[in-house]
């Protein structure tokens, strides 16, 4: 719900209306624009006194906002930009911040994932990603991961990639491909799961994510839609759960170049309309193109993420997976430093940026006196 106030509102007028709310049990967010203020009113809406709020000083009118996918655009107030933020370990993603999440597509060996941390740190990048199990559609693939055979090879990959994590300072984000096993990644200590592309839409392993206290990056499915993608978000958090991060990794189009095409427009309904949620924007599979993961990711950044996913390897020319668009070491500590560049770009300039909700109004106010300047002749 948006509380809509008069131009002429005085900020005493706009305190009260937001202690009203304050003291019904809602949180709010305010949006301040030369002619008009919205408010944003968060919280279950069928109990809202909305007769007592409109009569009160300075209210213009009440706008409703619904849709299906409710917790997950709870404080998107429509250009607003009012967003949430989620700790992974000691790290606070979204909000005023970029965050860098890089390391392997897969955790190889204890040397592998230790040297891979060491040049991730060294990057400037905040967290260490790498898969011990991987999804594999042909069971002819090949190599499916150094924790995929049995429990004590999934907690032992785990060990590895959450002893170089702790060596380095760095938080571990690591794919879960099954519900069954949500409890073993809790146990060894990892500090975000991932639900992966293939996942997008598993209902089990969906359902038992409500339940964990850790974060979870959720990926779109490429052949989801952008509202569809979001309702299945949506059953993460249905039970309570906030801690969720959007990530957009490309959808399946007509080009066949790249391995995805990356949803850039996706990324800015995200950010700009639909959701309260931090955008993930990951490039590498995106494209599946090394050479392409850098222009693409600072494309995304501009679009609205706040999140980088990005794959690295200490030597990806003899990486046991996705090799083809994990970046060289010297790459990323190259993508990390231009990424902040444009992230220190796209907040000078996203004040510039006006949202049709403070223009509306005023312009609806103007159709009938337009209409016979424009067209009465």
């Amino acid at each position: 719900m948006l509380v809509k106030m008069y131009g002429h509102a005085s900020s005493s007028e706009i305190t009260a209306i937001e202690e009203k709310l304050h003291g019904l049990g809602y949180t709010t967010g305010k949006m301040v624009g030369e002619e008009i203020t919205l408010i944003g009113v968060y919280g279950d809406i069928t109990r809202l006194p909305t007769g007592e709020i409109q009569e009160m000083a300075g209210v213009d009118r009440l706008i409703p906002i619904s849709r299906a996918y409710k917790r997950v655009a709870q404080k998107g107030v429509p250009g607003a930009l009012i967003h949430q933020t989620v700790r992974i370990g000691r790290v606070e993603v979204g909000g005023d911040a970029l965050s860098i999440i890089a390391g392997p597509c897969s955790v190889e060996s204890e040397a592998q994932i230790m040297e891979a941390a060491f040049f991730v740190k060294e990057s400037g990048a905040k967290a260490l990603r790498g898969g011990v199990v991987k999804y594999r559609s042909s069971p002819y693939s090949g190599w499916e991961g150094i924790g995929s055979s049995s429990e004590e090879a999934l907690r032992n990959g785990l060990r590895l990639i959450v002893k170089a994590g702790r060596a380095f300072d760095l938080p571990t984000v690591v794919e879960v491909l099954d519900a069954a096993d949500v409890s073993i990644y809790e146990d060894m200590g990892v500090d975000c799961l991932q639900v992966g592309e293939p996942n997008a839409k598993n209902q089990s392993l969906l359902n038992r994510l409500r339940d964990t206290q850790l974060p979870v990056i959720h990926k779109r499915g490429n052949s989801l839609d952008i509202e569809a993608y979001l309702l299945w978000v949506e059953r993460v958090m249905a039970a309570g759960k906030e801690n969720v991060i959007l990530c957009e990794r490309g959808i399946v189009s007509s080009n066949k170049y790249t391995r995805n095409t990356l949803d850039m427009g996706g990324i800015a309904a995200f950010h700009y309309q639909l959701s309260c949620l931090p955008v993930a924007i990951d490039a590498s599979h995106g494209s599946g193109i090394r050479d392409l993961v850098h222009p693409l990711t600072l494309a995304g950044i501009m679009a609205g993420a706040s999140v980088v996913l990005v794959e690295s390897h200490p030597n990806p020319l003899i990486a046991k997976s996705d090799g083809f668009q994990g970046l060289f070491p010297e790459q990323l500590s190259r993508l990390v430093a231009a990424c902040q560049q444009v992230w220190e770009l796209r907040k000078r300039i996203e004040p510039l940026y006006v949202p049709s909700a403070l223009l509306e109004q005023q312009y609806e106010e103007r159709i009938g006196h337009d209409k016979k300047r424009f067209f009465d002749v």
